[in-house]
C-alpha cells in the first residue's frame, strides 16, 4: 500500500455523498446515528444497505434491532446530522420526530423515510454492511438534500 488511511479518506471525500440518519429501538432505548454510507441495494425486493463501524458504541443496538428506520436528511437538518454523529451522541431526546408504522421514529421534515426490518448483515472489513427489506416509505417532492463533501457539509445548487 503507497498510501495511508488519511489519503484514503481525503480521496474517498471527493465522492459528494447524501446524509441520512437511521434511528433503531423505542422508548428509553431509542438511538440514532448519522450515516454517509447508505445505498439502494434492489428494486425486488425493495432493499437498501448502510455501513456501520464495528468500534461504534452503537454497533450492538443498530446490528440487533430487527426493525430500523432511514432519514434522507434536508439542508435543514445539519444540527441533527452533526448532533448524532460524535461518540455518545445518539440520544433523539428533545429532537422533533415524526412517528412511523414500524416503530422507530424520524427526524421531522425528512426528504425521504424508509421504514426496513433487518434482512442480512454482511462483513465489510471494519465496518457491518447493514442490508435492509424497505416496508413502507414517504418523501417529500420538494427540498433539498443534505450533503457531505471533502469533510463538509453542503448542498445542491440549483433546481430542488
Amino acid at each position: 500500500m503507497s498510501f495511508d488511511a488519511r489519503d484514503f479518506r481525503n480521496a474517498l471525500g471527493c465522492f459528494p455523498t447524501g446524509v441520512v440518519v437511521v434511528t433503531a429501538g423505542s422508548g428509553r432505548t431509542l438511538s440514532g446515528i448519522t450515516v454517509n454510507s447508505f445505498a439502494s441495494l434492489s428494486l425486488d425486493p425493495p432493499l437498501v444497505l448502510w455501513c456501520l463501524d464495528r468500534r461504534s458504541s452503537r454497533y450492538r443496538t443498530f446490528t440487533t434491532a430487527e426493525n430500523f428506520t432511514i432519514s434522507v436528511l434536508c439542508n435543514g437538518h445539519r444540527t441533527i446530522s452533526a448532533r448524532l454523529a460524535v461518540p455518545g451522541g445518539y440520544k433523539l431526546d428533545g429532537l422533533k420526530l415524526t412517528p412511523t408504522q414500524s416503530g422507530p421514529p424520524a427526524p421531522a421534515g425528512a426528504l425521504a423515510v424508509l421504514e426496513c426490518v433487518r434482512e442480512a448483515i454482511h462483513d465489510g472489513g471494519d465496518h457491518a454492511i447493514i442490508v435492509g427489506r424497505v416496508l413502507a416509505l414517504a418523501y417529500r417532492k420538494t427540498g433539498k438534500p443534505l450533503v457531505f463533501f471533502r469533510g463538509r457539509y453542503g448542498t445542491l445548487a440549483g433546481r430542488a
